[in-house]
């Protein structure tokens, strides 16, 4: 499983495929130095031991061994130049990955990826990007350099001390794999648990954060607060453990190399030597053998569980990757044509389902002319929202077609769009009215605020105007000015279109009325389209859209409507009651 990852990181970012390629030819370089640094303990010890002449061999002992401080020097040094390339490679690479992602998220269908939840995409940016990068290709990079410097120590001692190296590999390769066949399944099925508690996690932090008003006005704040903590304990406990198992190799390891190297001093030590300088030299030369392979095994054995801990997430991570197709999503990028309304805009036929055995809209037929107001109303649930979300672009029709000025088109409607509830984004109230523009028109904005009935208001309270900021975490204004703002902000790019889902909703009598009286301005100079759940709001609309049960069962005048449908009279006669 580990391989097939590893080809898919190849097959998926070749970008980065030659980097890394580069960094594991880098891991010889370093076993190479690591290597030169124990095989000259042996000349070194040699030397001391056997030299003839006082000046000679303190000078050539003198020579290895300011050789053998250099060779460390100079690996340690090479050692942290990896390091940092390595963190700069991983980095770009985490970067890239999480821009895939964003890109997808901005620029996809929205119908692609509505049903992707906050928690999900917390998820796949915080959790699943960083274990694939940190946890799969990073620690296979270490495993790489690790694997290099055994095998050149390994290939050393085999030449030299050929039963000492075999009870070497032999003891090796049943370490790592006695401690694979203990921990890889706790430490895959610990993974797996926190793959899923971190998505709950992320879930009760979002639905605490998001709700907050209604959690107060609720007094249910214990209820939300223990279900987060529960979570958050679930999700450090699990970790800890999983923490806990990946520290474990080095001191498991320890011991036994200990063991081990008294092993190998014995097996040298009946071994037949022509001079106990030999022996001495020898000695020193398993020990310093010994000294660079035992870290080097735990890190072997710590960077395999970190793999393997990680691989629950990192399959996920590829199947999300190939599911959504995010290695294709570098062409989205693109100016999006925007089309200008003349005439009318027409939808012909439209049927539309979620899934396939769910249909939403059922044959829908409508023509919206140019400047006129129109309001949509009926009972929850009958595909108003998506109804105009097709309108929007959101949602392609299953079947039928959409015609601008009688024609079939593709490209994006000027809409200018009304949430029933407006989000703030950090920044002044220009910055609001723009919403991402990156060049702001003075002007256009307070046009835009004077045509929301906003600027009044924003002149007499604050001191610098279009200029303030008065909002901390979406407050600074009412709920009515919040609305005005949403609508000066959909004015602001000059839209042939004007929606509003159910804006006016949560507003109070007063507020509904003064938000009516601006659209009543705009009307017969924007095409409006309203989803009411107040008929009132509608009232003064051209003609109202009744929709029962996925279609469009009337459409009249307000007063007319109530004298050809039932449903919507009925929806009059509950209303006027409230």
């Amino acid at each position: 499983m580990i391989y097939k990852c590893f080809k898919k990181f190849f097959k998926y970012y070749k970008e980065f495929k030659y980097k890394y390629i580069g960094y594991s030819i880098l891991s010889i370089t370093a076993a190479f130095l690591e290597l030169l640094g124990v095989a000259l303990v042996y000349p070194f010890v040699a030397e001391i031991l056997s030299g003839n002449s006082e000046h000679a061999y303190n000078t050539k002992s003198l020579l290895i061994g300011l050789g053998i401080i250099f060779l460390f020097l100079l690996k340690n040094a090479f050692m942290i130049l990896f390091v940092n390339l390595q963190a700069r490679f991983t980095n770009k690479l985490s970067a890239f990955i999480k821009q895939k992602f964003m890109l997808y998220f901005l620029y996809s269908r929205y119908q692609d990826t509505y049903r992707i939840s906050l928690a999900q995409k917390g998820k796949i940016l915080g959790l699943l990007t960083p274990n694939f990068v940190n946890n799969f290709i990073l620690r296979l990079l270490n495993l790489t350099i690790n694997i290099f410097i055994f095998i050149a120590i390994s290939l050393f001692l085999a030449i030299k001390f050929p039963l000492a190296t075999l009870l070497t590999v032999i003891f090796a390769i049943l370490m790592i794999s006695f401690q694979n066949h203990i921990y890889k399944p706790m430490v895959t099925k610990l993974s797996k648990e926190i793959s899923e508690l971190v998505f709950l996690h992320n879930q009760a932090f979002n639905e605490a954060v998001l709700n907050l008003k209604n959690i107060k006005i609720a007094n249910n704040e214990n209820y939300f607060n223990n279900n987060y903590v529960k979570t958050l304990n679930n999700l450090l406990n699990t970790d800890r453990k999983l923490v806990f198992l990946n520290q474990i190799p080095p001191y498991v390891s320890e011991p036994f190399s200990i063991m081990l190297l008294f092993v190998l001093l014995v097996i040298i030590s009946l071994q037949t030597y022509t001079s106990p300088e030999n022996l001495i030299a020898s000695f020193a030369l398993i020990a310093s053998a010994m000294f660079r392979l035992t870290p080097t095994i735990s890190r072997i054995q710590v960077n395999f569980n970190g793999i393997n801990s990680a691989l629950p997430q990192v399959i996920e991570f590829i199947e999300i990757y190939e599911k959504y197709k995010i290695y294709e999503k570098t062409k989205l990028i693109e100016k999006k044509e925007i089309l200008t309304l003349k005439d009318n805009l027409e939808l012909k036929n439209i049927w539309f389902k979620y899934i396939e055995d769910k249909i939403i809209l059922k044959d829908i037929n409508l023509k919206i002319n140019k400047g006129e107001f129109i309001g949509i109303a009926g009972a929850t649930g009958v595909g108003k929202t998506t109804l105009v979300d097709i309108i929007a672009g959101l949602f392609v029709p299953t079947s039928g077609k959409l015609l601008l000025d009688g024609a079939k088109f593709n490209g994006n409607l000027n809409i200018g769009y009304i949430p029933q509830e407006f989000k703030l984004i950090q920044g002044n109230i220009r910055e609001n009215v723009a919403f991402g523009n990156s060049i702001i028109d003075d002007e256009r904005v307070i046009d835009s605020l004077k045509k929301a009935q906003l600027y009044d208001f924003i002149i007499d309270n604050y001191k610098n105007g279009i200029y303030e900021a008065p909002f901390t975490d979406s407050v600074g204004f009412s709920q009515g000015q919040k609305q005005r703002l949403a609508i000066a902000r959909a004015l602001y790019s000059n839209p042939d279109i004007l929606i509003l889902d159910e804006a006016t909703s949560s507003l109070d009598l007063k507020t509904e009325d003064e938000i009516c009286n601006v659209l009543n301005q705009l009307k017969g100079e924007k095409t409006i389209i309203v989803i009411a759940h107040r008929l009132s709001t509608i009232k003064s609309a051209d003609r109202i859209v009744y929709m029962e049960n996925g279609t469009i069962s009337a459409i009249a005048p307000f007063e007319n409507l109530i004298n050809i449908s039932q449903g919507f009279k009925e929806l009059v006669e509950i209303a006027m009651k409230k």
